[in-house]
C-alpha cells in the first residue's frame, strides 16, 4: 500500500491556488452575467452638496437645485464658475413650482465620451416640459426641449449608440422626436421610427389607471408569470376617493438580443393623485416602476412597483 504524504506547504499552496481559481471563475462570471443584469437609470437626489463629474476632467462638480419666486432653477458650480440651466432657456424660467409633479434629474452618457448628459424632467405653468443638456467643454449646451411627456433611451448600455426619444402619451406616434448625439449636436433620427417599443401596453396601462372605477378584466398587456401582488396593485388604488391623471414617464431598455434588439425596458411612471374629497390642492405624486418583457412581436408587464 502506497502512502501519499503532501507536505504542509505544498498544500497551502494547492488550497491557494484552487481559492484563485475558484474566485476568478467567480468574479468572471459576474462580470459576464453583469453585461445582462439591469442598467439602473434612476432620478439623483439633490442636496446641499451633491456633487458629480458633470465635466469629465476627473473633479467633482457641485449640482444645486435653486427655489425662488415660483421658479425652480439649477446650478452646477465648476471651476468656481457657476452655470445655471436655466441661461439656455429664452424666457429663463427652467421650471416652475408644484407640489405635486416635482423635477426630476437623470444622468446618462448619450455621447459616448465618458461625460453624462443631464436630463430633467418637470412641469412649467403646470404642463409638461424635458431638457437634456450637454457639455461642451466650456458650457452646457441645450440640446433637447420637449414639450411631449414621455422621454427614453434605447440601446441605453449596449454596443450601438444610444438614442433619445420624446413622445406624447396622447398624440402617439405623429408626435415622435428622437434623436442621437454625435459629435456635440444631435443628430434627428426621427424620420427613421414608426414606433417604439413597449409604448401601447404602456399607454393602455395608463388608460387602467386613469379610469375612474376599477376594471374587471384584466387586458392582454402582462405576462403570465407577473406576481400577483403586482397586480394588486391596480385594485388597491382607492378609486371611490381619488382620481388619477398621467403626469410625464421616463424609460430606457436594459437587455437586448445578441443583434441588439430590446428584450426588457423599464418604466418610471408619474401620476397626480387628487383626493376627490379634499380640497383644490390636495394632491400628491404617485409613482411606478414597470418592467416590460418581450413577448413574441410585442412587450408586456412584468413587474409593477410602487415607490410612492
Amino acid at each position: 500500500m502506497k502512502i501519499l504524504i503532501i507536505k504542509k506547504k505544498n498544500l497551502m499552496n494547492a488550497i491557494f491556488y484552487i481559492g484563485s481559481l475558484i474566485l476568478l471563475v467567480t468574479l468572471i462570471y459576474f462580470i459576464l452575467n453583469n453585461f445582462n443584469s439591469k442598467q439602473t437609470i434612476s432620478p439623483i437626489s439633490i442636496s446641499e452638496d451633491t456633487q458629480y463629474d458633470l465635466t469629465g476632467d476627473g473633479k467633482k462638480d457641485i449640482l444645486q437645485r435653486l427655489n425662488s419666486q415660483n421658479r425652480i432653477d439649477f446650478n452646477i458650480n465648476h471651476s468656481n464658475d457657476n452655470y445655471y440651466l436655466s441661461s439656455a432657456i429664452d424666457d429663463k424660467i427652467l421650471f416652475t413650482n408644484n407640489t405635486h409633479w416635482e423635477p426630476k434629474i437623470f444622468l446618462h452618457d448619450i455621447s459616448r465620451d465618458n461625460i453624462p448628459e443631464i436630463i430633467i424632467q418637470g412641469s412649467k405653468n403646470n404642463a409638461c416640459v424635458s431638457y437634456v443638456f450637454h457639455w461642451n467643454k466650456k458650457n452646457f449646451d441645450l440640446i433637447s426641449l420637449s414639450t411631449n411627456n414621455i422621454l427614453g433611451i434605447l440601446d441605453c448600455k449596449n454596443s450601438k449608440t444610444p438614442e433619445c426619444y420624446s413622445i406624447s402619451s396622447s398624440q402617439g406616434i405623429a408626435s415622435l422626436y428622437s434623436f442621437m448625439l454625435i459629435n456635440d449636436s444631435p443628430l434627428n433620427t426621427s424620420k427613421d421610427k414608426m414606433s417604439v417599443p413597449s409604448f401601447d401596453s404602456v399607454t393602455h396601462f395608463i388608460d387602467l389607471i386613469q379610469l375612474p372605477y376599477v376594471f374587471d378584466d384584466l387586458p392582454d398587456i402582462f405576462t403570465s408569470t407577473i406576481d400577483k401582488k403586482d397586480l394588486s396593485l391596480l385594485w388597491n388604488l382607492d378609486k371611490d376617493n381619488y382620481s388619477y391623471s398621467f403626469q410625464n414617464a421616463f424609460f430606457y431598455d436594459y437587455k437586448w438580443t445578441e443583434s441588439g434588439e430590446p428584450v426588457s425596458i423599464r418604466w418610471r411612471l408619474s401620476l397626480e393623485k387628487s383626493n376627490l374629497k379634499g380640497v383644490d390642492n390636495d394632491k400628491t405624486e404617485l409613482i411606478l416602476l414597470m418592467d416590460l418583457e418581450k413577448d413574441n412581436s410585442t412587450y408586456k408587464i412584468n413587474s409593477i412597483q410602487k415607490i410612492k
